[in-house]
């Protein structure tokens, strides 16, 4: 770790996402600092996910004011806050940053995407920050911004063991056109290898709606859907007793997962649909098997074949702390 973070303050405003922005409070709350987390969005009831992701316009004056109240808030404690971190924001609008701006000038502005800014309705937002990372390569030569991969936790590094329970992987909410692919794949594997599979979906209601009106989710079965996420350990020992991974990328969205990430900190063996992963610098074809969306292959040499340790100066990069060194540096 590079960058001390003692007597430093820092706001991070993020949409809650599988604990992991509680995460990154916490290790920097290690480093030194004070950190205090807030929701992006005014309210993660249902319609109110559905409407910002809609378009944000619709929750327009219930952002704003939300945004009011917490400016006038954090001003009321009278700290003088050295950086403000907004992580894939959804719901806030470029006045309301500006704003924020203008009740912290001594504050340093930073913007991080794990998300497409198309997805996000983030593109008016560029102009108000000092320093912008995005995880997705094609958003960052097209807007000009940082690349930055996402992270690990530290629970992933901790997890290699050499005693599978699973010989396949695979952790993913049900969307797009994953289901029909994992099972797709997983029907072409040989019927002795133990294969573990965890479609999730954040309400029964979604459920419904995309039988409705999405055609490809109606082969969708109720009894393989989980519509209680996994804990972050969980998570964790799942990929401790898998021996290989599977991952399906977002057909829009190029950007490294953040399951691949966790793959490569577990130093378990990767199965990706996505290309792009020739490009990073920890790909290597003997754990990294990349498989075609219409006809995906998975030879029998790379199920056998062990793992080959990961050099050290790569993993620490795509770590946490790796990844809050570049991001405050």
């Amino acid at each position: 770790m590079g960058f001390g973070f003692e007597n430093k303050s820092i706001i991070i405003i993020s949409p809650k996402f599988f604990d992991y922005e509680v995460q990154i409070a916490k290790k920097l709350k290690s480093l030194g600092a004070q950190v205090q987390w807030f929701d992006d969005r005014p309210s993660n009831s249902f319609m109110s996910k559905v409407l910002i992701r809609l378009n944000k316009k619709f929750l327009k004056k219930t952002s704003y004011t939300y945004y009011q109240n917490l400016i006038n808030k954090l001003q009321a404690q009278g700290n003088k806050f050295d950086y403000v971190l907004f992580i894939s924001p959804e719901s806030i609008s470029k006045k309301s940053v500006s704003e924020f701006k203008k009740a912290f000038p001594n504050a340093r502005f930073i913007l991080y995407m794990w998300d497409s800014f198309k997805n996000k309705q983030a593109l008016d937002l560029i102009d108000e920050f000092e320093n912008i990372y995005s995880f997705d390569p094609n958003d960052c030569k097209t807007y000009n911004v940082i690349f930055r991969p996402l992270f690990f936790l530290d629970i992933y590094s901790a997890t290699t063991s050499k005693n599978n329970a699973y010989d396949l992987l695979f952790i993913g909410t049900a969307h797009t056109d994953r289901y029909k692919f994992v099972k797709k794949t997983v029907s072409r594997l040989s019927k002795k290898l133990d294969i573990k599979l965890f479609f999730y979906l954040s309400s029964k209601r979604l459920y419904l709606i995309k039988k409705i009106f999405e055609k490809d989710f109606r082969v969708v079965r109720y009894k393989d859907i989980s519509f209680n996420s996994l804990t972050l350990k969980d998570n964790a020992q799942l990929l401790k007793q898998a021996k290989l991974v599977l991952d399906i990328n977002h057909p829009q969205q190029i950007g490294l997962t953040m399951r691949s990430i966790e793959t490569l900190g577990a130093q378990k063996k990767l199965i990706t649909t996505n290309k792009d992963i020739l490009n990073y610098d920890f790909y290597n074809e003997n754990n990294v098997l990349v498989i075609d969306r219409v006809n995906p292959i998975i030879p029998e040499s790379f199920v056998q074949s062990p793992f080959l340790a990961t050099e050290k100066e790569i993993l620490y990069k795509y770590s946490l702390n790796g990844w809050i060194d570049e991001i405050f540096n």
